[in-house]
């Protein structure tokens, strides 16, 4: 990782040695840049260019857009509704892959002051600079197409601004998050300090105004200020940091600057796509500082007065990007922090009265030792990485949220990784993110927990990862209890009791079979291999009650697969074939919420058949590992058991989809078929089997159903055991009786389907050539078939002998407990 490191930000050194226009530009440097920005790439289309308006523009204000689809409306409707109507709008479209052309033509047909330009992608400095170079106002505003302004922000700043002949005037503003009818609003005073308002100020004599925030959309610039400067931004790929050298050249070349205390412009912190939140792009800020720095170059005088500031800003650049890229790059990324901190060290560019006296130490430790620095600030520190997957929680989040933050233990970071949530998840979790430095936020495509949990893996640095879901909801003692198991028994993977919370009765009670504890071997610590009994039944395939040690799972180069549902299955039991130290905390510390409407859990019918795929990664893992064969039976009677759960705890129209497979493919691809009834450890499992391949293919699932039930009346109705009938057997056969009942009731479900079909043809008489009624007509004979062969089967079982004898039987007993239930 180093070497690919150190060879990318070389290679990154060749090609952004971008050229410096000379300290004042001459009109022909000017045209010139302007130029190669033009021919850089294609432009598509130019409108409303050529329409004069009918009075000068006082403020042009530059949109750079690029897939911003859902929120560029919101910002155009701040721009042209603007108190200050003598503006033109130009939005420039960086090559957007979404719908924002079309949003930006509809609005330039409707108001001929919203001007386009249609362009490859190249970037957002070129964006800015070809937007600027277009413009023909007084004055130049920045708005980004995912923010939106206040509607009198330009008539305000331009007044000051010419009032006071000012080469830029910024303001406060807030930043923001949430849905349009509820933003949470966070006020930010871009001067910090209240003796910098409302007065003239030139940088130069006044160092402190670049400790200010860093953002160039909060104000506006005169435009023949910026052309005689040669200021323009740098246009390196991507869309990361291409305003901080915009930003510091305005502040270095101005000498009349003025901060307004008034908030106008209203900045976005929760668009996924943002940048900032990008965390592969790992030397952007070390390339615009590169830029900067041979800016200055370019004038020693300004070198002389500014380069300490420089070092301050280029010192905060680093450390954000150390703190945002993903946790394997930040030791090599510290090398190279420090090796650029102590070439400009030699060069005389580090001043320590501009840092504070934490962040000269900070930056004097990483110059000594960056794998000191490395190790005590993210290995040490952080015990335990929460990784928190959420998906639509709202209700159940803060319950979440709140356990975790006031857990006894204190040394974690919780890792959200808000998976394309269309509900106020994502909100929930930032206003955390703002009161506890320890949660970090990220959001993301929906694309299922596997990709949220892979994802929240490569950004935690913790020594120990737990994972957890976010309608669930922990003991206070959770992480300090588990970390102290894990790390007195040295453990892979330190597993923890779980009690669960019926979210429909609110009854909660112990899970008694996510650990079989008489299976497990009489030590702390052990391995699959030592547990008695079937491995894969003794230990639930689920990751949310086991902690893992992290450097195990990266070792092992373990991933969750990237699925809807039962994504965790492979993770949890390759983790514990691998693992050498297993432990057992007998203490219930989660409480898993059941019976969540939108769980995954809850909406399995939507991906039913995931669960195979799991089975068969489990299975490809250990031919890996070269242990198939030791674990073959295991494995095998583990597949079958949930086979046939799933089957029996789908809805109909998957079971049936799930029966039709398991008939035809997926028993003999899981090798089930090839064994006769002794390989099986549970008998009763085995004859679910043969039921399933022997039912006739014309009954289908209903027919292996019907016939399940039909066999259990017939044990229950034995007549050798009938005269060993018990009450609690009585209630057995009762239980049959309900199934059976419940039987009718579908029947007359189907029967209703099938009125309801036959109603639709008759509806109308030319539907009856149309492919979509010759459809209806399969279905309908389907459902027919479907009928004639419940009605035939429940016909049998009524009218069947032992039925009628077991009836008899269990006549007295289930009067009593009528009687019972009755006075109850």
């Amino acid at each position: 990782v180093s070497e690919n490191l150190v060879q990318a930000e070389e290679q990154d050194n060749t090609d952004n040695d971008a050229k410096v226009l000379s300290p004042v530009a001459s009109e022909e440097e000017y045209e010139s840049a302007m130029r190669l920005t033009k021919e850089k790439v294609s432009i598509h289309q130019l409108i409303n260019f050529d329409k004069q308006p009918d009075s000068p523009v006082k403020v042009s204000i530059v949109v750079p857009v690029c897939n911003v689809e859902q929120y560029l409306r919101e910002c155009l409707d701040s721009c042209i509704n603007q108190t200050l109507r003598e503006i033109e709008i130009i939005c420039v479209n960086d090559g957007s892959s979404d719908g924002c052309l079309d949003i930006l033509l509809e609005y330039a047909e409707k108001d001929e002051r919203v001007k386009v330009i249609d362009k490859d992608n190249a970037g957002y400095g070129h964006t800015m600079n070809i937007g600027m170079d277009m413009a023909k106002g007084e004055y130049i505003g920045i708005v980004e197409s995912d923010d939106f302004v206040e509607l009198n922000m330009y008539e305000e700043l331009y007044k000051v601004a010419k009032e006071n002949d000012l080469d830029l005037v910024k303001a406060d503003f807030y930043r923001f998050y949430g849905s349009k009818d509820n933003y949470k609003l966070n006020y930010f005073k871009t001067a910090r300090k209240d003796e910098y308002y409302n007065i003239i100020i030139d940088p130069s004599e006044n160092i402190e105004c670049f400790r200010f925030i860093m953002n160039t959309w909060s104000g506006i610039y005169n435009k023949a200020f910026l052309v005689s400067k040669g200021i323009r931004h740098n246009e390196t790929p991507g869309a990361s940091f291409q305003d901080n050298g915009f930003w510091f050249k305005t502040f270095a070349e101005a000498s009349r600057i003025m901060f307004l205390d008034t908030p106008f412009y209203m900045n976005r912190r929760d668009n996924p796509n943002s940048s900032v939140y990008n965390p592969q792009k790992v030397f952007c800020g070390n390339d615009e500082y590169k830029y900067i720095r041979n800016y200055l170059l370019s004038r020693p005088e300004l070198f002389d007065k500014f380069i300490y500031i420089f070092s301050q800003k280029r010192y905060h650049t680093y450390l954000f990007t150390l703190n945002r890229i993903a946790p394997e790059l930040k030791k090599d990324y510290l090398h190279i922090f420090a090796n650029d901190f102590i070439e400009a060290n030699k060069n005389g560019e580090l001043n320590q009265a501009f840092f504070t006296k934490k962040e000269w130490e900070t930056l004097h430790w990483i110059m000594r030792d960056p794998d000191e620095f490395y190790y005590n600030s993210y290995l040490k520190r952080i015990k335990i990485s929460v990784i928190l997957t959420v998906y639509n929680v709202e209700p159940y989040l803060i319950e979440c949220m709140e356990s975790l933050l006031a857990q006894t233990f204190k040394n974690f970071e919780v890792i959200c990784i808000d998976d394309g949530s269309t509900d106020n998840s994502y909100n929930i979790l930032f206003d955390y993110s703002l009161k506890d430095s320890r949660v970090k936020v990220y959001h993301t495509e929906n694309k299922g927990a596997g990709a949220a949990r892979n994802f929240g893996l490569t950004m935690a640095y913790g020594e120990y990862v737990l994972f957890l879901d976010s309608d669930d909801y922990f003991d206070k003692n959770m992480l300090k209890e588990a970390y102290t198991k894990a790390l007195v028994t040295d453990s892979d993977i330190c597993i923890y009791k779980s009690k669960q919370l019926d979210s429909l009765t609110g009854k909660i009670s112990d899970c008694t079979f996510s650990v079989k504890e008489r299976f497990l071997p009489k030590k702390d610590v052990f391995s699959l291999e030592d547990i008695s009994d079937n491995p894969f039944t003794s230990i639930m395939g689920w990751v949310w009650d086991k902690l893992y040690k992290r450097s195990f799972l990266v070792n092992n180069e373990l991933k969750f697969q990237e699925q809807r549902t039962s994504n965790d299955m492979y993770f949890a039991f390759a983790s514990l074939l691998r693992a050498g130290k297993i432990t057992i905390l007998n203490k219930y510390l989660y409480y898993q919420r059941r019976n969540v409407p939108t769980s995954l859990s809850n909406t399995r019918a939507l991906s039913w058949e995931c669960f195979y795929h799991a089975l068969e990664a489990v299975r490809h893992e250990l031919k890996k590992m070269g242990i198939y064969d030791a674990y073959k039976r295991d494995f095998i009677n583990y597949a079958l058991h949930s086979c046939l759960w799933n089957i029996n705890t789908l809805p109909q129209e998957q079971a049936n989809l799930l029966f039709i497979k398991l008939k035809s493919e997926w028993f003999e691809n899981l090798e089930i078929a090839d064994y006769g009834p002794e390989f099986y450890q549970n008998r009763s499992e085995y004859e679910h089997f043969l039921d399933i391949i022997n039912t006739v293919d014309d009954g289908g699932y209903w027919s292996y159903k019907i016939n399940r039930l039909t066999r259990e009346v017939d044990r229950l109705t034995d007549p050798n055991r009938l005269i060993k009938v018990s009450s609690k057997e009585s209630l057995t056969i009762d239980s049959m009786v309900e199934k059976l009942e419940w039987n009718r009731e579908q029947k007359k479900i189907l029967e209703k389907k099938l009125r309801e079909q036959n109603s639709e043809k008759s509806a109308s008489k030319n539907v009856k050539e149309s492919g979509e009624y010759k459809s209806l007509a399969t279905q309908r004979n389907e459902l027919k078939n479907q009928v004639d062969q419940l009605n035939y089967t429940l016909s049998e079982i009524w009218n069947s002998k032992s039925y009628k004898i077991g009836r008899f039987f269990t006549w007295l007993p289930r009067k009593i407990r009528g009687l019972f239930k009755k006075n109850k």
